[in-house]
């Protein structure tokens, strides 16, 4: 009988990924395990292909005297080459520590030698160059790999992937029993990545999870799955685009896919998403609200450049929100599961099988048109996003909540009774609330502890073992979850009123002009912030004019392989007709707050926060501690 989940195998016979990943090979050997672009072709390599990659990679890490349980970094941005490294790290029985590519110097030394780093991978000559100038402070890392295709090491502590994966291959006979007798030594509690927190308020902390861990996460998310309409099998097609250190992407998608023997596809580069997914054709994605905020912008922005367009997107908006109201239960839940034309009737049914044909459409488009689940997470998703979304019907969108410490997502919609605003009820672990409202985790996934971190252990945990999320959270009559905001990010003005800083920058983050907006007034009589416009916009408005600046009063930096601007002349972003733009933008959203909550007074900057000033963490949150800092002067203004 063939084989489609697997989960009689998990809990039983896997205990680890390696064999985890042996057992995709023993079931779905040839069938597509990769799918990415090299020297301008797409290649799919199978399942067999891929395990033979790794373990020759793994065996050439032993050759270079990597042991059990040594630490083996990762710092690159997403590639096939990324995965085969981290599996090989995994294969030869160390555990990869994931590095985001843009970290600087401080916090890379850092995690280097917190961990005991024995190797650090790196993806190009310039990512080598970069740490060769800084490794003498990193003394416990041996020896630098690098994943370019084709690159020459220098043979004793520079090697190329390629090279590790000849040493392996040609060494095979003597290295095979090696690796063969430690995948015999790991156990469900061996280390197997280790992951350090952003760290928006303060030094970075490693969480380090067994094996257990990431098995426990995919058996979990794919019963629930199967239970709730949406089962997941071999022949899902998934796509990597959040960062592969960023721990939802690396458990819930990459670790997920490979361990069901379904495939999974690589973007060539991030500017080239949205046309590699018309070739990957994706049906199961792991996002942040923002990247589903910007799909949306997008396509709003081009429907509004004429006037018939504007009116045919409001009215299909509108019938996006009045079928999901007309969707839901008594609970206010919305089964995705069921084709709506199925569960409309009436005239709302023609409406929205019309406004399907001609704006809905496009979005299931954008995604290569084969998506089913969209799971979305790490920051707070705007509810009347959320809804229309919802009422568009394309997909089903699993909004989720987890954290680094819970080994990704812990708890998320289910497709098939899915809640505005809402995640999904816990199932596997505990959860409740504190005193003050915050959410408290523990059980199943759940770290005990930070990895060599006395201090962050006795303020994070429990005497009784539960971990504290920081969240300021709230339970429905269903026991699902809704996070109301960071504890330490809850502002309280000098009336007493209680302002949720997460919702008023979900709602700034529906706006394609308001780039990074701070929000501030603890203490305070009313709300200010400090707002970034976008910067490519308004140059973008100003080249349509056919105003150019000069280069120097322009500055770029690279974020996730994409150029930004991140600064431009004050004088720019002081004239009128900006400053009005933002206003209005500010005006929109406190329409949609109460009058305590509304932003009153509003600073805007003619630069972007950015973490090369150490003003946001990898993942882009704004590091508050140090904006407010920094910029006092600016906010005190806004007081006066």
């Amino acid at each position: 009988m063939e084989p489609t989940f697997l989960l009689d195998q998990f809990g039983k016979h896997i205990h680890t990924i390696p064999q985890a990943l042996y057992n995709s090979q023993a079931n779905f050997g040839s069938r597509g395990a990769n799918l990415y672009k090299e020297d301008g072709q797409w290649i799919t390599i199978n399942y067999n292909q891929l395990i033979e990659k790794v373990e020759n990679i793994a065996m050439g890490f032993i050759k270079l005297g990597a042991n059990l349980g040594d630490f083996i970094g990762i710092k690159a941005p997403n590639s096939v080459r990324w995965t085969w490294a981290d599996m090989a790290c995994l294969f030869a029985g160390a555990a990869s520590v994931s590095i985001y590519p843009s970290l600087l110097k401080k916090d890379t030394v850092f995690i280097a030698n917190h961990s005991e780093m024995k190797f650090l991978v790196v993806q190009d000559q310039q990512g080598l160059e970069e740490i060769q100038a800084y490794l003498d402070e990193m003394p416990t890392v041996k020896g630098l790999i690098c994943l370019e295709k084709g690159f020459k090491g220098n043979g004793s502590s520079v090697y190329g992937l390629d090279e590790l994966m000849e040493m392996g291959e040609q060494a095979r006979k003597e290295l095979l029993p090696i690796m063969k007798e430690r995948h015999e030594q790991l156990n469900a509690k061996s280390p197997a990545i280790l992951v350090y927190t952003s760290g928006t308020t303060g030094a970075l902390k490693g969480v380090l999870h067994p094996h257990k861990h990431i098995i426990w996460a995919i058996e979990h998310g794919l019963k629930y799955f199967a239970d709730h309409g949406h089962p997941q099998d071999y022949r899902v097609v998934t796509m990597c685009l959040l960062p592969l250190s960023h721990i939802m992407e690396k458990i819930n998608d990459y670790y997920g896919a490979l361990t069901i023997g379904a495939m999974i596809g690589f973007a060539e580069s991030p500017a080239t998403m949205f046309d590699d997914m018309q070739i990957i054709k994706p049906n199961w994605v792991m996002l942040v609200p923002r990247i589903l905020s910007r799909v949306y912008l997008l396509l709003e922005q081009k429907f509004s450049a004429t006037e018939e367009g504007k009116k045919l997107w409001d009215w299909a908006m509108d019938v996006a929100l009045r079928t999901s109201y007309a969707l839901e239960d008594e609970h206010g839940c919305i089964n995705t599961t069921i084709p709506y034309e199925e569960q409309l009737s009436g005239d709302l049914r023609e409406e929205w099988l019309k406004a399907y044909d001609m704006v809905f459409w496009r979005f299931h488009y954008v995604w290569g048109g084969e998506m089913r689940d969209i799971n979305c997470g790490g920051a707070a998703l705007d509810p009347e996003l959320h809804r229309k979304y919802l009422g568009m019907g394309t997909w089903s969108i699993g909004y989720g909540y987890g954290s680094t410490e819970s080994g990704g997502g812990i708890t998320e919609a289910p497709p098939d009774s899915n809640k505005v605003g809402w995640t999904g009820p816990p199932t596997g672990l505990e959860m409740k609330l504190d005193e003050d409202g915050e959410l408290l985790l523990r059980g199943n996934g759940i770290i005990k502890e930070y990895f060599k971190d006395d201090e962050a252990n006795a303020t994070c945990f429990t005497e009784d073992g539960w971990f504290r999320t920081g969240d300021i959270g709230e339970f429905d009559e269903l026991g699902r979850l809704r996070i109301i905001d960071r504890k330490k990010s809850l502002i309280i003005l000098d009336t007493g009123k209680n302002v949720s800083t997460v919702k008023i920058e979900s709602l700034c983050d529906t706006s394609p002009l308001l780039d990074q907006v701070a929000v501030f007034g603890q203490d305070r009589k009313y709300i200010s912030a400090l707002v970034v416009p976008n910067l490519d916009i308004i140059l973008a408005v100003l080249q349509s004019r056919g105003i150019t600046l000069e280069e120097n009063q322009v500055k770029y930096d690279i974020q996730n392989g994409i150029p930004v601007c991140v600064k431009i002349p004050t004088a720019i972003v002081e004239q009128e007709a900006i400053v009005n733009a933002v206003q209005a933008e500010i005006d929109r959203v406190n329409e949609q707050l109460e009058d305590y909550e509304r932003i009153k007074k509003i600073k805007i900057l003619p630069f972007r926060f950015t973490e090369n000033n150490g003003e946001v963490t990898p993942s882009q949150k704004l590091k508050m501690n140090v904006i407010q800092k920094k910029y006092q002067h600016y906010i005190d203004e806004l007081y006066t």
